[in-house]
């Protein structure tokens, strides 16, 4: 054979072994999550999630990334541009999303929205200091409240509180949580409105450092607002937690869900699953929030979206949910 012929033969073997090794090699899909602000608290859990998903990235070819985002609005408009996998926003912007009402109106309802599981519960915190004399919702009439900042997911949860109290709050500042924080402390104000997951670094401060007392949030107007809103859940500040707080202190608030696409596939959901279900403790080591999520409540606290087909087979197959 002459030296052409031959190398033309050689180079044909390598370039068939070449191309066959690629068509066997598994294909890596990227799984985006979009969570909040960094320093936030859905930055951290999304990224637990994923970082126990890319563990078994050898037996899945799945490749969790987590993208850093400024909140709820942004995650289901990229979800629903199909630019994000998953998101994780609160039940109330769920139920907004399924509506198509308020800062969705223009887009309409996200009929392909679907709920994967319901995390942790962002509990409706109110805190007075000790000298302001309040030890009931009634007794915020006349005092200085903050609600939070104007168009603010806060400002809006403790509005809904204010009202079914029938409460006449007036807010005109309305201040970020943190520098509320400051000014309770100060003396600035006598309660402040916050939404938060528990245990809080925030909470802890300020009933360390100047007495500030968790007030409940309940009564008959709250039971009220509960029965008329699904995506609100009954929750509890736990005893102990916080100095001065030696008793459960009931309140509202909502769910931190995490939330998917009816058209991604149904083996990258069921991963998922995988992860929340069998892999808690994991998660738990990876941070503490996981282990306040009810196992009984995963699939439907909260909820407004339908399920996602694979989360209602891990949840029928595991026993937890009622979807």
């Amino acid at each position: 054979m002459k030296p052409l012929l031959r190398f033309a033969s050689l180079l044909a073997i390598i370039l068939a072994f070449t191309g066959s090794a690629q068509a066997q090699a598994p294909t890596t899909k990227s799984l985006v999550i979009a969570s909040g602000v960094v320093t936030g608290l859905y930055y951290p859990v999304a990224g637990a999630i994923c970082r126990q998903v890319n563990q078994e990235k050898a037996r899945h070819s799945l490749h969790c990334l987590v993208e850093a985002t400024e909140g709820p609005v942004q995650n289901l408009t990229a979800l629903r541009a199909r630019e994000v996998d998953l998101a994780v926003v609160q039940s109330d912007w769920q139920a907004a999303a399924v509506r198509g009402d308020g800062r969705f109106s223009s887009a309409g309802p996200f009929k392909e929205l679907r709920a994967v599981a319901s995390l942790h519960a962002e509990t409706v915190t109110l805190l007075v200091r000790p000298d302001a004399e309040i030890d009931d919702l009634s007794k915020l009439t006349g005092k200085r409240v903050n609600l939070g900042p104007r168009g603010s997911a806060l400002r809006n949860l403790s509005q809904q509180v204010v009202d079914a109290a029938g409460l006449r709050i007036s807010d005109d500042a309305g201040q970020a949580p943190d520098a509320a924080l400051a000014a309770l402390c100060a003396g600035q104000l006598d309660a402040a409105f916050f939404a938060v997951g528990h245990p809080n670094a925030a909470v802890q401060q300020a009933t360390s450092t100047c007495g500030a007392l968790a007030l409940p949030i309940a009564g008959p107007g709250i039971d009220k607002l509960l029965a008329s809103r699904k995506d609100l859940t009954r929750t509890s500040i736990p005893a102990n937690l916080y100095p001065g707080v030696q008793e459960d202190v009931a309140t509202i608030g909502v769910a931190a869900t995490l939330v998917t696409r009816a058209d991604v596939p149904d083996a990258v959901i069921a991963e998922i699953m995988r992860v929340l279900l069998e892999e808690r403790p994991d998660l738990v080591d990876q941070h503490p929030v996981f282990s306040t999520v009810p196992a009984d409540g995963m699939g439907d606290r909260g909820r407004t979206a339908p399920l996602h087909p694979a989360a209602e087979k891990a949840f029928a197959a595991s026993g937890p949910a009622k979807p």
